[in-house]
């Protein structure tokens, strides 16, 4: 069968519609899945986020956050309060996190451990791992932070998790902390 230029091109657009259409679907199913959650909706998000140690002095520790605004923290090593803490941030702040797992796409983030990591691997690393509970979804993420093909969105995510929650609070400064005597090579 034959056809003319200006034929094929609208088969070509049409074809490549129909894979960009069920795409658009499915990130506005996501964004309605964040967004616009009624209030019960709301109290029932449960975020949650550990970060494991290293070798090294990396900060360990596990963090809940409720819809509701209340959070609670687990430290465990290398932070400046270990044990259980309790504080509340503001619904705005619940917002704002539940936007950052939005931008960075998350329901579509796969894992990244250190037994699947298929790019540049680097040893003695800690590993973040990320959950979030809405509107009967959920979604968990490992990040074993020597696999450096993980999306930027997931260290964006987790750096504003952190800073969303005040963590500090309890962690203290622990930007100078961290691994010692990495190693990387490509898998």
């Amino acid at each position: 069968m034959k056809f003319a230029p200006l034929t094929l091109i609208v088969l070509v657009c049409l074809g490549a519609l129909g894979i960009a259409l069920p795409a658009l679907a499915f990130k506005t199913r996501q964004a309605s899945q964040f967004g616009d959650l009624t209030e019960s909706e709301l109290k029932q998000v449960v975020v949650r986020l550990e970060r494991t140690g290293c070798y090294g002095d990396c900060p360990s520790y596990k963090l809940t956050v409720h819809g509701d605004g209340r959070v609670d923290y687990m430290g465990d090593q290398n932070v400046k309060l270990t044990g259980q803490k309790e504080s509340r941030i503001e619904l705005a702040d619940i917002k704002r996190i539940l936007s950052e797992f939005e931008k960075a796409n998350y329901f579509s983030i796969d894992q990244y451990t250190e037994k699947n990591c298929s790019c540049t691997l680097c040893t003695d690393m800690p590993t973040t791992t990320t959950e979030i509970q809405v509107k009967g979804s959920s979604h968990r993420v490992e990040h074993y932070h020597g696999c450096t093909c993980a999306p930027k969105g997931l260290w964006v995510l987790e750096k504003a998790i952190d800073d969303l929650v005040h963590t500090e609070q309890w962690t203290g400064d622990v930007s100078k902390q961290g691994p010692r005597g990495t190693t990387c090579f490509r898998k």
